[in-house]
């Protein structure tokens, strides 16, 4: 659903931008936005037609950021006039929650004149407010001289109510089976090691393999309830200052140990502090590394690359299994996503986990990336500022 209405909204600002390119070519010389001319009165019919008949909210700002137009359905999604909207006037009905974070992003996109994307609560014309798409583009004249913004707005308020009640479910699906599953994995111990007493070494195979298994689920419900505290900004962090290269090495042993099928090879180094969660930091780590084990599994092997500069220490984690396509790289470290295909879906996991990792490591004032060769290699990156102590 949320892909059918950006489509359309894609398309109608696709359609409008081109109006309004063909009516600031037809300016005269010096003039850069629509209301310094009048453009000829089949091409303003045009665009008026289009825009007023456009199923989502569209708007247009000049160089100085002041909007100068909105379409009808805006108009009748807040209830005010043309004029009340102008300028700065749309301002007033964003949430006062939301209304610093939504003004960095529009001024800090116009400032670089690129394009943007920002969630926020625009209040609707019965009071109440909506969770909003805005989606910005900037336009330029024919001389190639900035001439503002062309951008459109869906209304997401029933995607964010289901997503809520998804949080809120998942929320509490967690915390009911932490308790049973940390007991069973409990009483599994205690099977094993009384079968390993009494030389059942086939039972108690059987019963280290079910310990495996609920590993495996408890892992799971951690994510998962990290999840809810990234969702709610509660993720605990405990802050310290250590040496990153420590930190690698002993995640990467960490892993190697509980895995045969692969050799993990640490290359280059780096000597830099860094300021962090040593824990959540190694979670981050372990996700990629498990996510390389996950999709090279007809492979042998898994790179990890360190180096440094004056700035940030990096880290590189590089498989040789079956890749993802550049169009999917925008996506990688969204929430639940999963990459579709046929070899994709063969392998399990609830797509999650690099959403984590992403998260861990922007809490760390860092970056992380992936680049791929499909069938080739896939390279995951994050770097870290080092840490630098002023006196």
């Amino acid at each position: 659903m949320r892909n059918f209405i950006l489509t359309i909204d894609y398309f109608v600002k696709r359609v409008v931008f081109s109006f309004l390119i063909i009516e600031m070519d037809n300016q005269p010389p010096g003039k850069s936005t629509l209301t310094q001319v009048s453009p000829p009165a089949a091409i303003d019919e045009q665009f008026m037609l289009m825009a007023n008949t456009a199923p989502v909210l569209l708007w247009v700002a000049d160089a100085n950021k002041l909007r100068y137009f909105f379409n009808k359905c805006w108009l009748e999604f807040t209830g005010n006039s043309l004029e009340e909207e102008s300028g700065n006037g749309w301002v007033k009905g964003i949430h006062p929650e939301d209304l610093e974070r939504c003004m960095k992003t529009y001024t800090e996109a116009i400032a670089n004149q690129e394009e943007f994307k920002m969630e926020y609560r625009l209040r609707h014309h019965d009071g109440k407010y909506h969770w909003i798409l805005d989606n910005g583009t900037p336009h330029f004249i024919k001389d190639k001289t900035f001439g503002g913004y062309i951008g459109s707005c869906v209304d997401i308020n029933d995607l964010k109510e289901l997503e809520l009640r998804k949080d809120q479910f998942i929320t509490a699906a967690s915390h009911e089976l932490k308790t049973p599953v940390t007991s069973l994995s409990v009483y599994l111990h205690f099977i094993s090691e009384f079968l390993k007493k009494s030389h059942e070494e086939k039972f108690a195979g059987y019963a280290e393999n079910a310990i495996n298994q609920v590993n495996k689920i408890t892992g799971l419900i951690y994510q998962l309830l990290d999840l809810s505290k990234i969702q709610t900004d509660s993720l605990n962090f405990d802050w310290t200052v250590f040496a990153f290269c420590e930190l690698v090495t002993s995640t990467v042993e960490k892993i190697q140990s509980i895995t045969s099928s692969h050799e993990i090879e640490i290359k280059g180094s780096c000597k830099g502090l860094v300021e962090g969660d040593k824990e959540r930091l190694s979670q981050a780590l372990e996700n990629l590394l498990n996510n390389a084990l996950k999709y090279s599994k007809e492979k042998n092997k898994i790179e990890v690359h360190l180096s440094e500069d004056t700035k940030s220490v990096k880290v590189s984690v590089i498989d040789f299994g079956i890749g993802i396509d550049t169009e999917y790289f925008p996506k990688v470290f969204d929430r639940f996503y999963k990459i579709p295909g046929e070899k994709e879906e063969t392998f399990p996991g609830l797509g999650i986990g690099l959403f984590i990792s992403d998260q861990i490591i922007k809490k760390h004032g860092g970056k992380i990336s992936v680049e791929s060769n499909p069938g080739k290699e896939t390279k995951f990156n994050f770097e870290i500022p080092v840490f630098n102590q002023t006196i």
